[in-house]
């Protein structure tokens, strides 16, 4: 047996949660400063960072290192791999 939708048919289907959702707030200079992942960390990008952060606080994180859990949007996190590099950036 085979059942053949028309258009108002799918039209009624319910849309089973699909939505689009609005990009987060860049709230710590990350769209600025996220061109730095993959560089190594040295002293002259920690400045840089540190210089188009602005008045953003950053957290400087190594692998394994302990952090405190708590969230503030405006904090800079920038996690570095076991090499020094920089693997990710994020807001938090």
């Amino acid at each position: 047996m085979r059942f053949c939708l028309g258009a108002a048919a799918l039209a009624l289907l319910p849309l089973g949660g699909v939505r689009a959702e609005a990009p987060a707030p860049d709230t710590c200079q990350l769209s600025l400063t996220a061109r730095f992942i993959g560089a190594m960390a040295v002293d002259q990008v920690r400045r840089t960072v540190q210089q188009i952060a602005r008045d953003h606080p950053v957290r400087w994180i190594a692998l394994g290192q302990a952090i405190t859990l708590d969230a503030n949007p405006q904090r800079l996190n920038v996690i570095l791999d076991e090499n020094g590099r920089i693997a990710a950036i994020r807001c938090g």
